[in-house]
């Protein structure tokens, strides 16, 4: 599907009538019908889709990822993709699970990268907000297998609360409410665009004491030519 391409309308003359059509909408207005104008936003790309999709259960752990062979997730756009992918929003969730004290508050981080070779991690099926929208080309992975990946920029952190006081009873048990962080939904114009070869890791890039704390990420992506 091409692009869409810069253009302008010329009306015709009044007394001429075959030019092009402006689209408007009628409504009564008292004895009289109207012609209202109205505006339809579109972008200035094709979209192909756009696709939400889940982590699952990350835990946060003791020793620190490096972004590369190790992290929680890779977004990324394969080699010689036809399709450019666009990061519209985040989202993240944290847990405690255990009552272990951790005066550490590791970071996780979403960093660029680029890579070579053909991703085989295991995939994370995201949905369509269309049933009609073909399927994504741009993978989520748990897993850098079958690539070499080069870390680049950070984009986005989360930051991980610490834990500073525990409560240990046989017959009072606290349950902690999970941290629900604000989404991250940047314009069109801010969002991050990945390119054939392109990616966003997250991972944990502080070591922690304990790991006793549990991360939950929803992403959504469009794909566009």
């Amino acid at each position: 599907m091409a692009a869409p391409i810069a253009n302008k309308i010329i009306l015709p003359l009044d007394t001429g009538n075959t030019g092009k059509n402006v689209r408007t909408q009628t409504r009564v207005v008292g004895a009289d019908t109207v012609h209202e104008h109205f505006f339809i936003p579109t972008s200035k790309d094709s979209k192909v889709g756009f696709y939400p999709a889940h982590s699952g259960i990350l835990t946060i752990p003791t020793s620190a990822h490096n972004g590369t062979t190790t992290g929680h997730l890779w977004l990324m756009n394969p080699v010689g993709s036809a399709v450019k992918g666009r990061l519209r929003r985040l989202r993240e969730t944290a847990q405690v699970v255990s009552g272990a004290i951790d005066l550490t508050a590791p970071r996780q981080l979403f960093s660029l990268f680029t890579f070579t070779g053909t991703p085989s991690g295991a995939t994370i099926t995201p949905a369509k907000r269309d049933s009609t929208d073909a399927a994504a080309t741009l993978t989520l992975r748990t897993a850098s297998t079958g690539i070499t990946p080069t870390l680049g920029a950070i984009i986005r952190h989360t930051g991980i609360p610490s834990i500073n006081a525990t409560l240990a009873s046989a017959t009072v048990q606290v349950t902690l409410p999970p941290c629900i962080y604000p989404p991250w939904d940047p314009d069109e114009e801010e969002c991050t665009v990945l390119r054939a070869g392109e990616g966003i890791v997250l991972w944990s890039a502080d070591a922690s004491t304990t790991a006793n704390r549990r991360l939950f990420s929803d992403w959504a992506w469009e794909e566009f030519e």
